[in-house]
This record gives structure tokens, sequence and C-alpha cells, in this order.
């Protein structure tokens, strides 16, 4: 600045020289950078004039700084001589406090104390130098950034010793009526340090110097000030507004996560539903007072409410407030008025509040192609979208997809799912997507754009299900089994909601291939529920028009799914329509895939009786269509209701039958499912050591086509056969079984495993710890509704009580068994408990026992148990003749002991 001023202005040397010196003297002390601001500010506008210390008394304020002047003769000794020690330079001081800024925090707050000891942590004295000093929070609108970024501020405050002021300015970024500049910032930020508005310098790099210095000389005097930067628009608004120092923290709230700053990024994401709750409690009771107890009175529907909100604070607490406008309206209403999607945003707004506004500041902001990205992201009806699903959509190639699902992710209108590469929205913003998509986009541009979703999702499903089948050749897009089958555990939900959720009038037949092809996979994964679901789907998209064999299949495959679910009256009534259209269209193959899975769903009912022809009659039709793979099927359903009604030879020879198909067709999945049915016909013969191998095959064989509840099975099974055949106990196969299990959610599995373990435990004189698993097991099967199962879990149960000398306990786990018998059909389970029930209650009632026994042999009579049925006769006419002859012989009394 000097030899600039030396070279352009040669006649004003002297003068230079002069105001120089004097500058010097006065500015020393003033942090550099500051004091070389002043300096040639100073020199430039004192061109031609001499000056004295008063001119720089009066000018030093604007630059923040004062003077403790010395005395006169002090000054011109300095000035002459330069002994004269240097004036101190100072910030001037600060004119209101620095927190008096800061709105008051809310007395409602709950649910982030983990987002709030966070930042506290970070913003300790003692952590300063352990990482960034900048701090972003950043989240989708409505998160509650803002009130965070207070609660933390105040906190900080109050802490001793932590900070000697807060500075907090609201940039209002996504509001281009309001936003603020750096400049802007940075007047408001001096302001707040004391410097008077006439003395802030014009340019934003001399007010960006001046706030850094100022703040450093107030870190320097060991007076730590934070810095809070409210609702951030992006990079550029706030980086004039950081000090640069460690010792200043900065805490900055933004919808963007401002990635390109050396910051610490603290994502905000929506309450749980318990503090969501709790929420809406908090605002409605400081609104009515304590008396207000809807939330309590009502906490389901608070529930409902919540999860309807999005669980996002600014809904749950546009939602109170209304709420506490009108204090006799129920909840119920309110969910009511809410469950309305169209109208949910609309609902969304009181005063100055409204959701839908914080979601338009942030959309206005986009970029076109982010826009549009935004806006069809909403016809996607699932939970996630796959980045190349994205692409399909938008009708761009998969890295530009990235690109914009990075960008709208950094501005929390998208968030990235659980695994990499998949993209969900918030439930209230996929409603304003969708909103804004139907104003914005023509009818004929969604259309297409949800066209092209669902061909790729049909092209991707047809290729991933030829990976299942063995009859296909697969497809190159997945390489082997399991890729397909993690792409459709990703995509299962997609799908699903596809096939159930898209109009009857966007292009029906796609929709039905897709119900076609789905059926396999959800079979494979148990998914019951959803495979009804789609199936009434597929039978709603079916038109007049369309061949009478397409409602037949879908008619009978909804049944199979029925018979998943345990609805048994409605699945018999829909195969029974099935069977119905195909006789009349006379269709041989037809008829004979609805008559192997009806005679399956009588096996479930236990009408075993009536089973086994309709699946003779399935397998003669069956070969004679050719269908192999159904042959197959259908012996092995044979095998499964001959192996109940104890005929297990020919169980035995229809399992083998199927298992030759099966191999010639390469069915190696329904291999492993037969083998593990002949494992079980095996051990019934005797043959336990055979029976183990035929288990482990299937396990092994499960284990190759992913089918994790097969593994359960054939495991569960396998335990039975080692200890049958004295090959182990097996209780080191059934633990694996039950960590599957629980890992997949299999209660039914679950609960066959506990029965299991607990038969173990009463074998290896632990009738305590079986009694205990036998307990979690009836309530597992009670759960999920598997009568008969859950029966034979009772049963076992009856033992460990018997053995623990609590014959009470033990005749009621019997008394429950039989009842759960008859509901499932069994009338060998019904007999084998009546008989046992008898024997137990004889020498407390004899006219009962003779009762229950009498029963037991009508229920085995119908069995082709003939050695039990003997017994129980025996038994009943023993206790006839000692009622009649007034007691038991010795040998009788210990009979009904064993």
């Amino acid at each position: 600045m000097l030899r600039a001023l030396w070279v352009e202005w040669p006649d004003e040397r002297d003068v230079v020289a002069m105001n120089t010196a004097l500058a010097k003297q006065a500015l020393a002390g003033a942090p550099g950078r500051l004091a070389a601001l002043a300096l040639g500010d100073l020199l430039l506008n004192s061109l031609g004039t001499c000056l004295d210390a008063a001119f720089f008394a009066d000018r030093l304020p604007q630059y923040g700084l004062r003077r403790a002047m010395p005395p006169a003769d002090n000054a011109a000794a300095s000035s002459a001589g330069g002994a004269a020690k240097a004036a101190s330079v100072h910030l001037g001081r600060r004119t209101t406090s620095a927190l008096s800024g800061l709105p008051a925090p809310s007395s409602t707050f709950t649910g982030r104390e983990t987002a709030v000891n966070s930042l506290l942590s970070v913003l300790d004295p003692g952590a300063v130098g352990e990482g960034p000093s900048v701090h972003i929070v950043a989240g989708l609108p409505g998160v509650g950034k803002t009130e965070l970024a207070r609660q933390v501020a105040h906190r900080a405050y109050a802490q001793d010793g932590w900070f000697d002021g807060v500075l907090a300015v609201e940039l209002y970024g996504y509001d281009p009526a309001r936003r603020q500049g750096p400049d802007e910032a940075l007047a408001s930020l001096l302001r707040g340090l004391g410097v008077d508005h006439e003395h802030i310098p014009v340019s934003l790099e001399d007010r960006a110097r001046l706030y850094r210095s100022a703040l450093q000389d107030l870190a320097n005097q060991g007076r730590r000030t934070l810095i809070v930067l409210d609702d951030a628009l992006d990079s550029e608004q706030v980086r004039p507004l950081l000090p640069g120092d460690a010792r200043t923290p900065v805490l900055i709230t933004s919808r963007h996560t401002l990635s390109d700053l050396d910051a610490r990024l603290h994502d905000l994401t929506v309450l749980d539903p318990v503090d969501s709750v709790d929420l809406l409690r908090l605002v409605l009771r400081a609104s009515r007072g304590e008396e207000d107890t809807r939330i309590d009175d009502a906490p389901e529907r608070a529930e409902v409410i919540a999860r309807q909100c999005g669980h996002l604070p600014l809904a749950l607490r546009i939602v109170a407030a209304l709420l506490a406008d009108q204090p006799a309206r129920p909840l119920s209403s309110m969910a009511q008025a809410l469950d309305d999607e169209h109208r949910r945003l609309r609902r969304l707004s009181r005063g100055n509040l409204a959701v839908r506004a914080a979601f338009e500041l942030s959309y206005r902001h986009l970029p076109q192609d982010q826009a549009r990205l935004f806006r069809l992201f909403a016809l996607n009806p699932g939970p996630d979208v796959s980045t190349e699903s994205a692409a399909r959509l938008c009708d761009v190639d998969p890295d530009t997809a990235e690109d914009l699902l990075e960008a709208l992710g950094r501005g929390h209108l998208v968030q990235s799912a659980a695994t990499y590469g998949r993209w969900r929205m918030h439930d209230l913003i996929r409603l304003y997507a969708d909103e804004t998509g139907r104003t914005e986009h023509t009818a004929e541009s969604r259309s297409a754009a949800l066209e092209r979703l669902l061909r790729h999702y049909a092209d991707c499903l047809d290729e991933a299900h030829d990976h299942l089948s063995p009859s296909q050749s697969p497809a190159p897009r997945f390489s082997d089994r399991t890729a397909a089958l993690s792409w459709l555990d990703e995509e299962r939900a997609n799908l699903v909601a596809v096939i159930t959720t898209t109009p009857g009038t966007h292009n029906p037949y796609l929709i039905l291939a897709m119900a076609g092809r789905i059926g396999d996979y959800l079979k494979l994964r148990h998914g019951f529920a959803e495979l009804a679901a789609v199936y009434d789907s597929a039978l709603e998209h079916c038109s007049k028009n369309d061949p009478a064999a397409f409602r037949a299949a879908f008619l009978d495959a909804r049944a199979c799914a029925l018979r998943g679910l345990r609805r048994f009256p409605e699945a018999l009534t829909a195969h029974e329509e099935a069977l119905r259209i195909y006789t009349v269209e006379g269709s041989l193959l037809g008829e004979a895939e609805v008559l192997t899975n009806l005679g399956r769903t009588l096996h479930e009912m236990r009408d075993i009786e009536r089973a086994v022809p309709l699946l003779q009659r399935a397998v003669v039709l069956q070969s004679k269509a050719g269908n192999r793979q159904g042959e197959a099927a259908a012996l092995n359903n044979l095998g499964r209701s001959l192996d109940e009604l104890g005929r297990y030879e020919e169980a035995v020879s229809a399992y083998q039958r199927d298992i030759e198909i099966c191999r010639l067709v390469g069915d190696w999945h329904g291999e492993a499912v037969t083998q593990n049915n002949l494992g079980l016909a095996l051990r019934e013969l005797g043959r336990a050591g055979e029976a183990a191998a035929a288990h482990a095959a299937a396990r092994d064989a499960f284990r190759r086509a992913d089918d994790r509840h097969g593994v359960v099975m054939a495991l569960t099974n396998l335990s039975t056969a080692l200890r049958a055949g004295g090959l182990g106990d097996g209780s080191d196969v059934l633990e694996e079984a039950l960590t599957l299990c629980r890992d997949l959610g299999d209660k039914r599995g679950e609960g066959l495993a506990l029965t299991n373990l607990a038969t173990i435990r009463l074998q290896t004189g632990e009738p305590t710890e079986a009694a205990r698993l036998l307990t979690k097991a009836n309530d597992l099967l009670k759960e999920v509704g598997d009568a008969h199962t859950q029966a034979k879990a009772l049963m076992n149960l009856s033992k460990a009580w018997a053995t623990l000398k609590q014959p009470d306990r033990a005749t009621e786990a019997i008394r429950e068994a039989i009842t759960l018998f008859r509901t499932a059909r069994d009338r060998h389970g019904e007999g084998r408990a009546l008989f046992l029930l008898s024997s137990a209650v004889w020498a407390a009632d004899p006219k009962e026992a003779i009762s229950l026994c009498t029963a037991a042999v009508a229920a085995l009579g119908e069995t082709e148990d003939k050695a039990l049925t003997e017994q129980a006769t025996a038994l009943v006419t023993t206790m006839r003749d000692s009622v009649d002859g007034g007691g038991l012989s010795a040998d009788t009394r210990a009979h009904f002991s064993a």
C-alpha cells in the first residue's frame, strides 16, 4: 500500500510519511490483519491532509477498534522520537448482549436428547482442536433443525465457562423474499459484536476481515463465542461467515448437507413413534393445561395420527395446535380427517404454519432436471426406488439418475435407504411430490413414466423368475440364482405394490403377467399375505374378454395363498370355483393342477380321507397331460397324506417316484421338499439312519435354493431322526434351527423347534427347562393359529408337568390339546389324548374316566392304529369291571400309573 501511494502521489510523500508514522503508533497492538485494513484505508482517504491524534480517535471505531489515547506530550514524543510506549487498540465494547437476539427455546421440546448431547460434546471447550469447529445440522423441511440449534445454543451458553456470548443470524436461505446474503448477515453479526452501523465497512471482503479479526481478538482475550447460522441455503451463503478459528465454533442448520465445507454433518431424522406421541401430548397440554387428556385417553389413535404426520415435528405441532383450537374434538375425528391422502397436506396447516409451504420453499429452489425427477419419484408405489429404477422412470441413464438423486439427497428431499443405491421419500414429501406432479405434468407424460417403470420391473421379474424355475434357461441379467433372489428380496415390496395398486386401466396384461411370475418367489419366502393380495388384484384385472382359464388359474393360486394363511373355508371355495371353470373348459391340465392343490389344502385341514382319492386322481391326470413337474407335486402331496394315515410303505413309494421325476426335470428344490417328507416316512418304519440321511440331503438342497424356511424344517426333522436312531440327541441341530427361525421371524418353525428341543430336555431329566420351552412353544403356535402343532406341544407339556408332580396342570394341558386336535380334525391325536386323560382322572372321577376312554376307542377306531385301539378297548373294559366289582387289580393300577 505504501509503495503504491509513493509512486502514484509523489507530491504527497512527506504527508504520507507523517501520517504513516502517526497511524502506526495509533494502531500498535491491534490484530495484524485488522491493522493493515485500517492503515491502508486511512492513508488512502487522507491524501493532502496532515492528520493528528484526534483524527485517529474519531476514525478507529469504524473498524471495530478503540484507542486508549496517551497524553498529548506522550503522543508528541512518540511522534518525534518513537521512544514512547505504543497506545493499545481494542475492540469496541458491545452495545447489547450477544445472546439477546437468540429466540427463547421451546418448552415442548422432546425426543432429541441424543442429538443435543452429541452437539454439546463437540462444543465443550475441552473438545477444541479434536475435530472440525463447524457443525451442520441437516434434515428435511419441518424436522426441527432450528429448534435443536436453539436448544443447544441456550444450553451451551448456560454452561459455566463455555461461552462469553452467542451470535445468531437467521439466513432465510430458502425464502427468496427474505434471504440474507453474506454481506447482510455479516452486518448483523458485526452489530452483534458491538460495531455501530456507521462503522461497518461497505464491501463483503472488508466486513469478513473485520468480523474474523474481531472474533479472533475475543478468543485471544479468552472470551469464547458461539456462532449460530440458521437456515442456510448453500455453502456460498455461509462460507464468508465462518471465523476460521477453532476456538470459535459454528452451528449451521440447513436442508442441504453442505458437504463441500470442512465441517461435521449431524443428520437429523424424524422422531420415533413414542416421541411423536409425546410431542403431541406436550404441545396440547401446553395450550390447554394438564386437564386435556385426549392423548392418554386414546393412545392408539394418537399413534395413528403420529404415523399420518410421518413423525415430522412440524406436522405434529400443527395437529396439536388444531386439536387445541377445538378442545371437544376427539382424536378419532382428526385421524379420520388425515386419512385422506389427497387432502392431508391441506389439513396440515394452521395460521402461518403449513407443511406444504415448507416443502414448497425447497422445491422451488431445484433446477429443472432435479425437479422433474422429484415429481416423478412419487409414481413408484413402493417404499423405495433403486437408482436403476429411477433412471427408467425419468428416461435417463443410471449415472445421470445417480447424480440427480444425490443432489436431491443433499437437500433432504429424498433419503438414502439402508441399502446402498436405494432411495426413499418421507411420506408427506411424497404426497407433495405427487400433487406437484399432477399439476405440472400432463396425464400422458405421467402415464408414460409409469409405463417405463412397470416395464422395467416386469422385465427384471421375468428374468429373475427364470432362475427359480427348473424348466427355464436362466437369463443373463442375473449371474445366478443367488443374484436373482437378492434382486427379488430388494424389490419385493415394490413389485407387490405395483401389482396391487396400479389402476386396472393401465396395461392390465402387464400386471397379470407380473402376478403370475411373482408367485414362486413369494411362496419360497412364505409371503402368503402378499400373495393373497397379488392374486386378488390379478382377479380384479381379469376382464370378461379374457380367457376363463386366466381367472381359474388365479383363483386356484389365491386358494393356495389362503391355505398358507390358514383361511381354509375361503381356500376351499376358491379351489372349487377354479375346478368348475376348468371342467367346463375341458382343460385336463387345469383340472389336474387344481386337484393337486386342493388335495394339499384338504390335508392341511386334516381331511385326509378325502384328500387321498383326489390326489391319486391328480397324479393320473398330471401324467396324462404330460406335466412332469405337476405329477411330481401331486405325488409329494399324496405321499404326505398316506403318511398321515399310517400307510408308510405306500408313502415311501410315492416319494421315491417323485424324486425320480424331480431329478429328471432338474427340480432340485422340489427334490429337497420330497427328501424331507421321505425322511418322515422312513422314521416311522424304523429306518432312522435312512431318515437322517434324507433330511440331511433335504437340508443341503434347501440351502442351495436359499429356502431358509425349508432349511428350518429339514433341521428340525433331522434332529428327531438322529434321536430315533441313537445317532445323537440332535440338540445342536435344533439350536441352529431356532437361530434361523428367529432371524426369519418364523414363529411356527420356532414353536416346532422348541417342542422338539423340550423333548430332548425331558429325556435328559430336565423337566423344568422342558416345561419352560414348551410353554413358549405353545404361545408361539397359538399366535400363528397352528392348532395341530400346538396340540402336540401341549401333549409334551402335560408330560413335563406330570414329571414335576403337578397333575392339575398336566390334565389341563391334555384337555386343551383334545380341543385343538378336534379343531384340526386329527382323530388319532384326539383318541390318544383322550386315552391318556382317562388314565389321569381315574382316581378322582371313575365315571369321567370311563366316558373319556370310550370316546378314545371311538376316535382311534377311525384310524389305522389298531394296537392303540385295542389297548383303549381293554382299558375301558377293565374300568367298567372295576366299577362293577369294586376296585382295580394291582396290575391295572400299575397300568394307570404308567
